[in-house]
């Protein structure tokens, strides 16, 4: 498994539509929500990829303190469903967390995580905060490492 990570300028035209395949396979066609994928924040994310060969296996973006919340946060955490029930999720958000306690040491790691995932993002250290709510028609709940 290759790790790419980037910002999104220095992806190539071959990796953004990787990415943007895949989050629109998983997010918009197999969960069957209508959303903007595309939302204004691609440009301002590091862009952390896990490539089989040629497939993209996992994907996630991390945005630093400020950007999107007080602490860092990762976003748009996916896996392809070729590789569901591998190691590929667990190793894209261990990798995520490690950038973010390497690169932004002290601030805490946030994710806006699907509730119905709530137990499975709780292996990785990170807690629920506040009240379940609704984005885009499905269950969300904030959830950090502090």
């Amino acid at each position: 498994m290759n790790v790419l990570i980037s910002n999104f300028d220095e992806l190539t035209p071959r990796q953004l539509h990787d990415i943007f395949y895949l989050r629109q396979e998983v997010f918009i066609l197999e969960q069957q929500c209508l959303y903007p994928d595309i939302d204004g924040f691609d440009d301002k994310a590091i862009h952390i990829a896990l490539y089989d060969e040629q497939n993209l296996a996992g994907y996630l973006r991390v945005f630093e303190p400020g950007v999107k919340f007080e602490e860092a946060a990762l976003g748009r955490i996916v896996v392809d469903k070729s590789y569901r029930g591998s190691n590929i999720g667990p190793t894209l958000i261990k990798t995520g967390i490690d950038y973010c306690q390497t690169k932004f040491p002290k601030m805490g790691v946030r994710i806006e995580a699907q509730a119905a995932l709530l137990k499975y993002y709780g292996q990785f250290g990170f807690k629920a905060e506040g009240e379940i709510y609704e984005v885009d028609g499905i269950d969300h709940i904030q959830m950090a490492i502090n």
